[in-house]
């Protein structure tokens, strides 16, 4: 894509039951990866299995229906992306259904009582289907939400123009904010912009120090800090940058958002410049944004 090109994009988270019949020769869901963090172990210890619950379910699930019961909420709350488990064997033990399930080749024996509500899982213990999904979507909701506020907080703020506020302290030359342009004759964009910023900041000229690299290699530390290595780039006494021209919105209105943000620069001056109407306006949007 050319620097022409690139310039139009830019701007433009128990007790265990003792059956007679329960066994132990659950294989460690954990050593071969099965659960991811398990969830966190702050949820699993909300959930415990009730002393006087009974396995005696008033809707019994058929074998099959407890078998994807399982793999769902494994497959749905506990396996890496890309990752799942298959069903194997459903068998009745001791009130409650033993599904075996695969992953990697190794069978995981599960236990779920037959109204498909209570789960066991090693590593994990008795957990209630409901009720940890539940707090698993709390949790879901809760990092995105997170994720959206530090998002927000690493945007950086803009202002008029599509200028980027960098939150700098204002770069002085003698006492002058600098204004620097970075452009080439060889991109259109930097041509159509370059004029106007020169006609600009001839407006200031006791007031800044222009610095003007057109085809020029100078302040490159500058364009390093301030742009994204495409041109052009206009840096606004360090606290102001936009890397892109301001074509979309025209010759006139560019020369008064960049009159508007150097008047911000100078404190105003010279008066018969920021105190123009039009000026007056822009810098009034300006500390609205």
């Amino acid at each position: 894509m050319s620097e022409e090109d690139k310039d139009k994009d830019k701007s433009g988270g128990a007790e265990k039951p003792r059956e007679a019949g329960m066994k132990t020769k659950y294989i460690g869901i954990l050593a071969v990866g099965l659960i991811i963090g398990i969830i966190i172990g702050v949820i699993v210890g909300a959930f415990g299995f009730p002393q006087n619950q009974s396995f005696g379910a008033a809707t019994v699930l058929a074998p099959e229906e407890a078998g994807g019961k399982v793999t769902a909420f494994i497959n749905n709350n506990l396996m890496q992306p890309g990752t799942e488990v298959t069903l194997g064997e459903v068998r009745d033990e001791s009130g409650l259904y033993n599904v075996t399930t695969s992953y990697m080749g190794n069978q995981i024996p599960v236990y779920i009582t037959k109204d498909g509500e209570i789960i066991f899982l090693q590593g994990i213990g008795w957990v209630q289907i409901e009720e940890f999904e539940e707090m698993a979507e709390q949790r879901k909701e809760q990092e995105e939400n997170q994720t959206q506020e530090q998002e927000q907080e690493s945007k950086p703020e803009t202002t008029i123009g599509d200028f980027t506020v960098s939150g700098d302290e204002i770069c002085k030359e003698d006492g002058k904010p600098i204004i620097y342009f970075f452009g080439s004759e060889r991109c259109g964009a930097c041509k159509w912009e370059h004029p106007i910023i020169e006609n600009v900041t001839a407006k200031f000229a006791e007031y800044i120090s222009f610095h003007d690299n057109m085809d020029s290699t100078a302040d490159n530390e500058i364009f390093a800090k301030y742009s994204t290595g495409y041109i052009p780039t206009l840096v606004l006494g360090c606290k102001y940058y936009r890397v892109g021209s301001g074509t979309s919105m025209g010759e006139d209105q560019e020369a008064k958002v960049l009159t508007a943000l150097i008047c911000d620069l100078t404190g105003n001056k010279p008066a018969d410049v920021c105190t123009a109407p039009e000026i007056g306006e822009l810098t009034r949007n300006q500390n609205k944004l």
